[in-house]
């Protein structure tokens, strides 16, 4: 419980004020890929207005309040248990990476994404989730989600942890990866917060709500989540697609195990092939 109300606290608390240098850079991001892209790849970057942060952090405590019901709790549990399959590639290249601005390291062992990030951390990871447990195939009977066929289909662990925000779509969350060192500082103890996009109507109703996943019912129905923001998370195993044509397929696996992570292989459907377990 006290992890919880810390969690929340931070989430929905902190601002972030942008200092003249990186006024600088929004706006020069804003001048060489236009206002409207230009202003979602700034926010990629953390380069947020205060304005645009206290809004996303309004429509946020809305939808955690929407999480304080007895279903809403049995989500949030499923999700801090990893009675859920949560999947984070580490090779996922978004759009802060296409445009040039950072955001994807492409480790190629989960020992070395381990070293650098932890096997715990308070940064909060963009992931996709489903409903299955993590040691079964995943959207029985239904696709994937536009995110999960590239998080599938690559390579990177498996979680448990606190669910800030699931939402059926993309949310252009920030990318850890791309801020700035001065903002890495400044979260630095608490960690980086990450929250969804509240000022696009395609993510907001109209009374500025902001209409994310808040049952396990939900969940199922639908048969995943496009991005989920996870916090307080744990490393509890890895994953591989079986097309994956790297030479270091094996030395992924035998990585994975030596950490005692059991590691998953998927097919492009989401489909359990094998799941290499610890001492086995």
């Amino acid at each position: 419980m006290k992890l919880l109300r810390e969690t929340i606290r931070k989430l929905l608390i902190e601002v972030y004020e942008l200092d003249d240098e990186q006024l600088a850079q929004r706006k020069a991001i804003q001048k060489n890929h236009g206002d409207w892209l230009g202003s979602f790849l700034a926010r990629s970057t953390g380069l947020q207005s205060a304005e645009d942060q206290r809004k996303d952090r309004s429509a946020l405590q809305r939808y955690q309040k929407n999480l304080d019901t007895p279903e809403g709790k049995k989500l949030r549990q499923a999700f801090m248990r990893g009675d859920v399959t949560i999947l984070h590639s580490m090779g996922y290249k978004g759009a802060s990476h296409r445009a040039s601005l950072g955001g994807t390291d492409n480790t190629s062992l989960a020992s070395s994404w381990i070293k650098k990030y932890g096997k715990q951390g308070n940064d909060a990871l963009s992931t996709v989730a489903f409903p299955e447990p993590n040691n079964s195939t995943l959207a029985v009977g239904k696709n994937l989600g536009e995110n999960g066929d590239s998080v599938v289909y690559s390579r990177g662990l498996i979680l448990k942890g606190f669910p800030i925000y699931l939402s059926e779509y993309d949310v252009f969350s920030q990318t850890l990866g791309a801020v700035d060192h001065k903002m890495k500082a400044h979260w630095k103890n608490s960690g980086m917060p990450k929250r969804p996009m509240s000022k696009d109507l395609d993510f907001e109703d109209l009374e500025g709500e902001l209409p994310g996943i808040t049952s396990l019912q939900q969940l199922q129905s639908i048969g995943y989540s496009e991005e989920v923001l996870l916090d307080n998370w744990t490393v509890i195993g890895t994953y591989i697609s079986k097309y994956d044509y790297a030479k270091d397929k094996e030395v992924f696996i035998q990585d994975s195990l030596a950490m005692g992570l059991p590691c998953n292989v998927y097919d492009s459907r989401g489909r359990l092939l094998k799941r290499h377990a610890v001492g086995k």
